[in-house]
């Protein structure tokens, strides 16, 4: 598999980046971390836009640096290479969409069109994106979602080998953000080059990406699948506390009530389907893949399988660490197959089932909301 190779060691006043990690040249890869982390200086490192417009005093110092992709060295402070933003094949969207107001939505989105002769189907694009009626319209006429379509239309055009996206739902109303995931996910399921995305909310990383970049204090901490950091690594889900990620495929659409199947390490859960379908939302189809979040707290365990409960999921599980928490509750690592199930409960719960691990028991969650 070609990967995206990144090292940068870097310096500005007081503040240090120190980035080093490989990342899959497809799909999305999410920079997560609180504001101040990073993320943001190292997206414009990789676009070659830092110290655009800073004075000498300003500027960030570059200490070492290696950008590749594609075989293709974008930055190398060792052989003294460093291409110009218009050398890159890169795309940007940012959060407040820089969209040129003096031009109309098709001026804009034929832009990059034109200067990199792009082989996308600009109609295709257009209609994919629903953006027809807006092309002679100028950006102040749009709203802050039909610019951020735009926005995207124009970097897509561009026929980048590299699609930056830095935070661009953060200024956008809950609806509105909403409205935009499913063309964000249509990109990388559709398109086969890598895209970088920055994002606070743990919700819209969840939903969207297939890797992840964990950043605090200006240094990438760690890296990997989702599924695999959002159990290993508190800081991705400390605002909801601790959280898994079960993956398969729908095996059953059951519209009438409201819910679908999804076969998971041989087993048929019961999800509750989205209610309503958001504009760009594709049906999802018997086979498709998709994953579910789900919080420890909303676990419980018993030894044998309730009969006649209104908890739809039972799944058989093995115990494999105990983790002390506070308050008197602990932490439950478990086994459902080659996946990983959390559980906290309380600590007389785990003495009074007398619980220990490698003990087989059972697990139990109700039908819970689609993530992707």
């Amino acid at each position: 598999m070609q990967m995206l190779e990144i090292f940068y060691q870097a310096h500005f006043n007081q503040f240090q980046l120190q980035v080093d990690c490989r990342i899959p040249a497809q799909g999305i890869t999410v920079l997560f971390g609180e504001s101040g982390s990073g993320k943001s200086t190292l997206l414009n490192l990789l676009a070659g836009l830092n110290n655009a417009h800073e004075s000498a005093q300003h500027k960030m110092h570059i200490e070492q640096a290696r950008f590749s992709l594609n075989n293709i060295v974008y930055d190398d402070s060792e052989q003294k290479i460093k291409l110009k933003p218009w050398q890159r094949r890169i795309a940007y969207v940012f959060q407040d969409n820089r969209l040129f107001p003096h031009m109309t939505v098709l001026q804009n989105i034929r832009f990059g069109y034109k200067r990199r002769n792009s082989s996308l189907d600009q109609q295709a694009l257009i209609e994919q994106f629903k953006i027809g009626e807006l092309l002679q319209h100028y950006p102040q006429q749009l709203s802050g979602g039909q610019k951020q379509r735009v926005s995207m239309v124009r970097a897509l055009l561009s026929s980048p080998d590299l699609l930056i996206m830095d935070e661009p739902l953060a200024a956008l109303d809950y609806n509105s953000r909403q409205q935009l995931l499913p063309y964000i996910e249509s990109i990388h399921q559709q398109l086969t080059i890598p895209v970088l995305y920055v994002s606070h909310d743990i919700k819209e990383v969840l939903r969207l990406a297939d890797y992840i970049v964990l950043m605090q204090q200006g240094k990438s901490i760690a890296q990997g699948e989702l599924a695999e950091l959002c159990v290993s690594q508190p800081l991705l889900t400390r605002a909801e506390g601790p959280s898994f990620i079960l993956q398969g495929h729908v095996s059953a659409l059951l519209n009438e009530e409201g819910l679908l199947q999804m076969h998971c390490e041989g087993y048929e859960l019961l999800i509750a389907a989205q209610p309503d379908k958001q504009p760009g939302a594709q049906p999802l189809n018997n086979g498709e893949s998709l994953r579910i979040l789900l919080y420890a707290r909303d676990v419980s365990l018993c030894l044998l399988p309730a009969d006649n409960s209104s908890i739809l999921n039972t799944v058989p599980v093995r115990i494999d660490e105990i983790k002390q928490q506070d308050k008197g509750k602990q932490l439950l690592l478990c086994s459902l197959g080659q996946q990983r199930l959390l559980a906290t409960i309380s600590q007389r719960s785990v003495n009074n089932l007398q619980l220990e691990v490698g003990k087989q028991l059972y697990a139990q969650f109700k039908a819970t909301a689609m993530i992707k």
